[in-house]
């Protein structure tokens, strides 16, 4: 009877598997735990599909998130290259360290092609803000629906931690037509849809860079920042540690943050370009 009993246990549990959670509650949760975040320090590890290609970067970062003050260690591909933006300061451009020729501090925009080049996001986009900003717009947009879109799959695994793992699925994914406003870039465009700016350059390979646009012009824009977005949820900060986005061809990005440091207190030289540590 109990070799029984122990047959019935284990057929039962497998193919299954226990989340604690509810999507929407553990969504609720994530979105909360984002909006905490007061600082943060982490390594950044990302892939990005940039013209049919994966490119791996990662970096060392410390962030502050209002004001937003944000400085980046370049580990890979640039060693040693690094960035400081502060909002409000050197006309919202970044402090850069080329770490080569013509070693020189230089000041360039975020949205510079310079740095945007192979890059999907800007320096901007670090930490959590932005991820928040646009779910939360997916929540106002869709209303309750939205949360059909949200289911849990077992606990993922990650650099040898185990996460929860939430899906946000949107099948109706798929590019509009949009018609160019005065004023309007393809940065601007994608801040005020909460989409993937790249994607949209991508989309539109007439364009050969993000000002290219101009009144009048229409484009391709997607309807929604993903096909599919897979996020690995910390089961104590419950922060998405890991963010991985599919577009309507495959894999089209992968967010990891490990050695993650939750609100240390950082001084105001760990965001001054006279920090003798740096290279500025």
């Amino acid at each position: 009877m109990k070799k029984f009993l122990l047959v019935i246990l284990l057929f039962s549990s497998s193919g299954s598997f226990c989340q604690p959670y509810k999507p929407k509650d553990l969504f609720d949760k994530m979105m909360t735990a984002m909006k905490e975040v007061k600082t943060c320090s982490f390594v950044l590890d990302i892939q990005e599909r940039i013209k049919g290609m994966m490119r791996y970067d990662q970096y060392v970062v410390k962030l502050n998130s209002n004001p937003y003050k944000a400085y980046i260690y370049s580990v890979t591909p640039n060693p040693g290259a690094e960035g400081l933006l502060i909002k409000g300061e050197n006309n919202n451009k970044a402090y850069i360290n080329p770490n080569r020729f013509p070693f020189i501090t230089l000041s360039l925009s975020p949205y510079s092609m310079l740095l945007r080049k192979n890059h999907q996001y800007t320096i901007w986009q670090l930490g959590f803000t932005f991820i928040h900003e646009m779910l939360e717009s997916y929540q106002k947009k869709y209303g309750d629906a939205f949360y059909n879109s949200l289911r849990t799959e077992a606990d993922a695994v990650s650099k040898g931690r185990t996460y929860y793992q939430l899906v946000i699925e949107k099948n109706d994914f798929h590019f509009d037509d949009y018609k160019v406003l005065k004023g309007e870039n393809i940065v601007t465009i994608g801040q005020k849809l909460l989409v993937n700016d790249y994607m949209i350059l991508e989309a539109n390979p007439e364009y050969k860079h993000f000002d290219d646009v101009k009144a009048g012009d229409v484009i391709k824009v997607p309807n929604i920042f993903g096909k599919k977005i897979v996020l690995y949820i910390d089961k104590t900060t419950f922060l998405p540690m890991v963010q991985i986005i599919y577009d309507n061809k495959d894999l089209y990005g992968r967010i990891e943050l490990s050695s993650f440091v939750l609100n240390p207190n950082f001084t105001e030289m760990d965001f001054s370009k006279n920090n003798k540590k740096y290279g500025f």
